[in-house]
C-alpha cells in the first residue's frame, strides 16, 4: 500500500503534467496556466517537508524534459516550480503577508532572468537570430517589403525596454500567483492570513515619486527609461486600486472589475488616465485610508 505522501505526490505529479499538456497544446489557456501551474507545488511544499518538494519538482522536470523539451523541463525547476516552492515556504512559515507577495515577485523576475539566461548561453537559443530570420521573411514577401522598416525599429525598441517588460511581467504574475495560490489554500483548509486586497494598495509614494522624477531627468540612459517605464506601471496600479475600490463601494458585482479590467487592458487612453489618478491619490488620499489603516493593512 502506498503512504499518503507518496499518493499525494503522484497527485501533483499528475496535475502539473496536466497543466503543461494544456499550456503546449492550448496556446490561449496558456495565461491561466501560468497563473495557477504553482498551486500544487505550493501544496505539496505545505504539507511535507524539503526533499519531498524537490523529489517531485525534479521527477516533474525529468518527464517534461523527456516528454517535451529541455524549456520544459526548465520551467519545472526554475519555473512553477521555484515559485510554488516560495509560496508554500512563506505560508508554512507564517512570513508577514506583504513579504510574502514581494518574494513571490522577486522570485517570478529571477525564474525569468535565469530562464532567459538558460535559454541563450545554454541552450542556444539566439533571439537576435530569429528577428533576423522573421526580418529576411518579410523582406521576401513582396506585399510587406514596406514594413521591414518599420518592423525592425519596433523590435530594436522592444530590445531595449526589455527589462521594463520583465519587471511589469513578474510584478503581475508574482502577484496573481501569490493570490489565486492563498485562496486555494484557504479552500483547501489551511487558514493562511492573506495580503490585503488590491483596491487597498497603497504604495510608496516618496520611493516612486522621486523616482520618476529621476530617471525622467535622466532619460538619455536606458536604464533610466526603463525605470521610469516600471515606476509608471506602479502608478497605474494605484489608479486602478483608487478605481477598483470605488467601483467596489457601488456593487460587488466582480464582473463589473472584470469588464473594467478588460477595458483598462484594451483601451489605449485609459492607462494614461489611472497613472494620474495614482499621482493624484499619492498625494490627497482619494480613498481616505489613514495611515493607522495602512499599517495595519501593510503588518
Amino acid at each position: 500500500m502506498l503512504n499518503q505522501k507518496i499518493k499525494d505526490s503522484i497527485k501533483v505529479l499528475i496535475y502539473l503534467l496536466i497543466l503543461t499538456l494544456i499550456n503546449i497544446y492550448i496556446p490561449f489557456l496558456s495565461i491561466l496556466v501560468l497563473i495557477v501551474w504553482p498551486i500544487p507545488i505550493v501544496v505539496i511544499t505545505m504539507k511535507y517537508d524539503l526533499n519531498t518538494t524537490a523529489g517531485v519538482i525534479a521527477i516533474s522536470a525529468l518527464i517534461n524534459g523527456l516528454l517535451f523539451s529541455p524549456i520544459m523541463g526548465l520551467l519545472a525547476v526554475i519555473g512553477y516550480g521555484l515559485v510554488g516552492f516560495v509560496i508554500g515556504s512563506c505560508l508554512k512559515e507564517e512570513i508577514k503577508p506583504l513579504n510574502a507577495l514581494i518574494f513571490t515577485v522577486l522570485s517570478v523576475l529571477f525564474s525569468h532572468i535565469l530562464l532567459l539566461f538558460i535559454s541563450k548561453y545554454l541552450l542556444g537559443i539566439n533571439f537576435q537570430s530569429i528577428i533576423n530570420e522573421i526580418n529576411t521573411i518579410i523582406g521576401q514577401t513582396s506585399n510587406m517589403a514596406n514594413m521591414e522598416e518599420m518592423l525592425n525599429s519596433q523590435l530594436q525598441l522592444l530590445q531595449r525596454i526589455f527589462p521594463a517588460l520583465i519587471g511589469i511581467s513578474a510584478i503581475i504574475t508574482g502577484s496573481l500567483n501569490y493570490y489565486v495560490s492563498t485562496w486555494y489554500i484557504n479552500k483547501a483548509g489551511f487558514n493562511k492570513p492573506t495580503y490585503k486586497e488590491i483596491k487597498y494598495w497603497a504604495l510608496p509614494r516618496w520611493i516612486i515619486a522621486i523616482g520618476i522624477v529621476v530617471s525622467l531627468i535622466l532619460k538619455r540612459y536606458m536604464f533610466f527609461v526603463n525605470l521610469n517605464m516600471v515606476l509608471l506601471f506602479l502608478t497605474l496600479i494605484q489608479g486602478y486600486a483608487v478605481t477598483i475600490y470605488y467601483i467596489d463601494k457601488k456593487t460587488k458585482n466582480s464582473i463589473i472589475k472584470v469588464i473594467f479590467t478588460a477595458v483598462v487592458i484594451f483601451i489605449p487612453l485609459l492607462p494614461p488616465a489611472l497613472v494620474l489618478l495614482g499621482l493624484v491619490d499619492f498625494w490627497f488620499d482619494l480613498r481616505r485610508i489613514n495611515n493607522y489603516d495602512r499599517k495595519n493593512e501593510r503588518s
